[in-house]
C-alpha cells in the first residue's frame, strides 16, 4: 500500500473572545448560545455567524435543545476533520431583568450543531448567581463535515421563571486547534 495519494486532514485553528452582553436570555430548560468574536482564524475552516444554520436543519439535538439560527462557527475544513475545543474564563453574572433563585440552575456547554459535546469542568452552578462565575470545558470533536456548526452556550433549568438572564463578560476565550 503506498502512502502517494494520502492527505492529512489538518484543520486551519479558531481562536475567538466573548462578546460581552447583557441580559442573555436562556429559555427555561433551553440552550442560548454566546456570540463570539473572531480574533485568528476565521474564513478560513471557520465562519463565524450570528445566525448559524447546522447541516441538521431544524432539527433539535437528542437532549431537545434547538440552536438553529444562533451564533456558531460554521466548518468548511477537510471531511473527518478533528479539532479540540477549548472554552477558558468564560465568565457569568446574574442579569437584572430574572433574578436566578435557590432552584435555579445553569451550565456552559459546548455544542456541535444542536448536541451537547461537553460540559463545563465546574458542572451545575445552583442559583441565585450572587458574584462572577467562570466556565471552562475542554474536548475532542471528529468526523466533522462541512456545515457542522460549533457553539458554546448556557443551559438552565428554571424552578418558577419562564426565563432567566445572565451578563456575559468580554473576557475569556474559544479556541479551536
Amino acid at each position: 500500500m503506498s502512502l502517494t495519494n494520502s492527505q492529512r486532514l489538518v484543520t486551519v485553528p479558531f481562536i475567538g473572545t466573548y462578546t460581552e452582553a447583557a441580559a442573555a436570555e436562556v429559555d427555561t430548560g433551553g440552550a442560548e448560545a454566546l456570540a463570539i468574536t473572531a480574533e485568528a482564524g476565521d474564513g478560513a475552516d471557520w465562519l463565524y455567524s450570528a445566525t448559524a444554520e447546522g447541516r441538521t436543519g431544524e432539527v433539535a439535538g437528542v437532549e431537545g435543545h434547538d440552536l438553529d439560527g444562533e451564533p456558531g462557527l460554521i466548518y468548511s475544513g477537510p471531511v473527518g476533520g478533528a479539532v479540540r475545543v477549548a472554552v477558558k474564563d468564560l465568565d457569568i453574572a446574574e442579569g437584572s431583568i430574572t433574578v436566578p433563585d435557590a432552584e435555579d440552575t445553569v451550565i456552559a456547554a459546548i455544542f456541535l450543531n444542536n448536541d451537547v459535546v461537553a460540559y463545563a469542568d465546574e458542572g451545575f452552578l445552583d442559583g441565585p448567581v450572587s458574584a462572577t462565575h467562570e466556565f471552562n470545558a475542554d474536548t475532542y470533536v471528529g468526523g466533522l463535515v462541512a456545515g457542522d456548526v460549533i457553539r458554546v452556550g448556557l443551559i438552565t433549568d428554571a424552578a418558577a421563571e419562564e426565563a432567566l438572564d445572565f451578563d456575559v463578560a468580554a473576557t475569556g476565550t474559544l479556541s479551536i486547534v
